[in-house]
């Protein structure tokens, strides 16, 4: 009997559709209220398919943020060699909120605090995702010294800057909390430089 072949683009839309649907579910309702059923329902497949996919619902929340991780590498390695080293810090900063203004942010943002401790798995991920970020950071800002407040520490500011940023996902839901994505640059801005300097 041979073996059926998997078709790996099948495959790849299934697992983003059914981590979508998660991510929506889990961020509207929380991740207890939110059995498997649910979210098979809402991606159009069998339960059976979404414990194949991910073993189990912790696995299913995990890879909502595991997703991230290769899309995180590359924002920093499009950037780390850009020849002006402000102006890539101002756009990682700009990529790293982007996200905050999509609904979910917000209600995902509470969830994964609240089960990273549960799960020793999920804590790595997130921990690789920000240590990659600072280290991408870390790296232009050592680059930039010319140009930002000499008294600043790099690995200070760079930690700082993250802190910064994930703090746009804990407002993302607030209406008063308008254009998050220019006002995170404008901060990180004024905190590197301590003035309005202003870059393309």
């Amino acid at each position: 009997m041979m073996a059926r072949t998997v078709d790996p683009e099948l495959h790849a839309l299934r697992r983003t559709t059914i981590v979508g649907a998660a991510a929506t579910l889990f961020a509207e309702h929380g991740y207890d209220a939110v059995p498997v059923t649910a979210v098979a329902k809402a991606a159009g497949v069998s339960s059976g398919t979404v414990f194949h996919y991910f073993g189990d619902k912790r696995g299913l929340f995990r890879a909502i943020f595991e997703n991230d991780l290769p899309e995180t590498r590359a924002m920093i390695d499009r950037h780390r060699d850009d020849p002006d080293p402000l102006a890539a810090i101002l756009a990682v900063v700009g990529e790293l909120v982007e996200p905050a203004q999509d609904p979910a942010a917000a209600g995902l943002v509470v969830e994964v605090i609240r089960q990273v401790g549960h799960d020793p798995r999920l804590a790595a991920i997130l921990e690789e995702d920000e240590h990659t970020v600072e280290e991408g950071l870390l790296h232009l800002l050592e680059r930039a010294r010319g140009e930002i407040d000499p008294a600043l520490d790099p690995a200070s500011t760079a930690a700082w800057i993250r802190a910064i940023t994930d703090a746009a996902f804990l407002y993302a839901d607030n209406p008063k909390a308008m254009s998050p994505t220019d006002t995170v640059r404008t901060i990180v801005l004024r905190y590197l430089t301590g003035h309005r300097k202003e870059t393309s």
